[in-house]
């Protein structure tokens, strides 16, 4: 009898736990997409200078933390992973840097950065193919077929394929919770899933909401940034207002899984629980290595603070450079948890 109440007061509170996640996801969502709708450009300025430092290091924390000691079968995994990171990265950071100076034509510019994504798709397609060996009877051939259609695309529309990716990182981050819930709140699945479903419902009502509104400002330099980085330049015939509304909803969903969402459900992801990482807590780990690597990474956060409130524009300019790095290093980590 004290089994049976034991498992009824257990299902009683997981089923108020995934209600409260359902109800305070979308309760979030209802009140941001209003705020955003209303005020993108404000929205979009409030959320990078409060959040996009915090949470880059709310990642980093996060893969740290799910680092092994030693790679051992998946040595050749995490080289090909590491190595594609930095080593796209820096091109990444020559193409953006270069291309403004006569170091790079536009046919070359628009060469180098077709050549750019072809390396990135090829590099995701090689950690898919990677994966599934690793997985007994499981077959991921098509990962190279694939990763040569979309690269393809890459190279026949490499506009709008850029465009996708921006729109597209944001659900990276859902994909990390749900891989996450799976695994430490299985309890929880179905009502992140209901959660996810109500993303595009809010999208929606963004669209619909705001399509007749005349274009944003571009007045300023950084008004005209914000709206060419949501698209304004390549959808011309969508108003600024709905695609920077848009960009700004997905990417503060995405914040606030890193900075909330995921530690809630990974004790391994709260900043502070350094002995949950085994690169820190077991004996042949780095913990001074990475001890010393988090003050950095939250030093940077400090930094990045001081440099929006000293000159915004300029700020942003570096951090959406160098923030490439941590959308790379997302790719290794999550297909390492398929």
């Amino acid at each position: 009898m004290q089994e049976l109440r034991r498992e009824i007061t257990v299902t009683r509170w997981e089923l108020t736990s995934s209600q409260t996640l359902f109800a305070g996801f979308v309760a979030a969502c209802a009140l941001g997409a209003a705020a955003i709708g209303s005020f993108p450009l404000e929205a979009s300025i409030v959320t990078i200078f409060l959040f996009a430092g915090i949470h880059n290091f709310m990642e980093f924390r996060y893969f740290v933390a799910r680092m092994p000691v030693r790679w051992g079968r998946s040595r050749t995994f995490y080289t090909v992973g590491i190595g594609g990171v930095l080593v796209l990265t820096a091109g990444y950071l020559t193409l953006y840097f270069a291309s403004g100076n006569w170091l790079w034509s536009e046919t070359g510019w628009a060469a180098f950065s077709a050549v750019w994504n072809t390396a990135l798709i090829v590099w995701v397609g090689w950690l898919f193919h990677l994966r599934g060996r690793q997985r007994p009877g499981t077959d991921w051939s098509w990962a190279f077929p694939a990763a040569f259609l979309l690269a393809a695309a890459a190279w026949i529309v490499p506009l709008y394929w850029s465009l996708a990716l921006v729109y597209l990182h944001p659900f990276i981050a859902m994909w990390f919770l749900d891989r996450q819930i799976r695994r430490s709140r299985p309890q929880w699945l179905r009502a992140y899933r209901a959660c996810l479903m109500s993303v595009p419902v809010f999208v929606a009502i963004i669209w619909i909401a705001l399509w007749d509104r005349p274009a944003l400002s571009e007045e300023t330099n950084l008004f005209w940034r914000i709206a060419q980085h949501a698209g304004s330049g390549i959808l011309p015939g969508i108003s600024s207002h709905v695609l920077v509304a848009t960009h700004v909803f997905l990417e503060s969903i995405h914040y606030f899984v890193w900075i909330l969402l995921i530690p809630l459900v990974d004790r391994r992801a709260i900043p502070w629980r350094l002995g949950d990482i085994p690169l820190a807590a077991n004996r042949s780990g780095y913990p001074r290595l990475v001890a010393g690597a988090l003050v950095v990474s939250l030093s940077l956060v400090f930094v990045f603070w001081a440099g929006f409130g000293l000159d915004y524009a300029a700020t942003r300019d570096i951090y959406f450079a160098f923030a490439i790095a941590h959308v790379m290093a997302e790719f290794p980590f999550l297909i390492k948890m398929l």
